[in-house]
């Protein structure tokens, strides 16, 4: 998520939105994000987080296409389709962005339990700066080289295919839940 939050302004500015269109449409990240964390993560007390922490990648891959079509596909004939998909595609990427944050930290408690859990969930989001700095810094190298963001963009959506398959191909098991006590 760092491309997005170091570079989404600048994109939509370069595909030659207003200022205001291009913060706003980060507001609508934000927004859905919220919305996605409370959902999504209801949802995976409910049917697993395994599924739902595939499927919160899915969706976000899918939201970067989405984007990417916003601004054309050269090689594949797809002409700019403006800022509609561009809209649709950062609501994907926004409904998908906290709901990974939410479900990991439940799944890790589901995998390892809670004994180990504030290490485990700790040592996990203090890598994940060096992977969002590295991100940010990729997509604006990309840039620099070719003047487009479309090879960040597609980046992106490959390495989100390869996290919803490795998600998919991990067992998942539940811890067993406390029973309350009869009397």
């Amino acid at each position: 998520m760092s491309f997005v939050n170091a570079h989404f302004v600048t994109y939509a500015r370069d595909l030659g939105y207003h200022p205001l269109v291009a913060a706003g449409g980060f507001s609508i990240i934000g927004a859905s994000a919220i919305i996605g964390a409370l959902l999504l993560g209801h949802l995976s007390d409910k049917h697993g987080r395994r599924r739902l922490l595939s499927f919160s990648f899915h969706i976000r891959s899918i939201g970067f296409v989405v984007v990417l079509l916003s601004m054309g596909v050269p090689f594949l004939g797809i002409p700019p389709l403006g800022l509609v998909p561009l809209l649709a595609g950062i609501l994907l990427v926004g409904f998908s962005w906290s709901s990974v944050a939410s479900i990991t930290a439940a799944y890790a408690s589901d995998q390892f339990g809670t004994t180990n859990l504030g290490r485990i969930y700790g040592t996990m989001f203090a890598v994940m700066p060096l992977g969002s700095g590295l991100g940010a810094y990729l997509g604006g190298l990309l840039y620099d080289v070719r003047g487009t963001y479309d090879v960040g963009i597609w980046s992106n959506v490959v390495l989100l295919v390869f996290a919803t398959l490795l998600v998919l191909s991990i067992e998942e098991r539940r811890t067993p839940t406390l029973q309350r006590a009869t009397t």
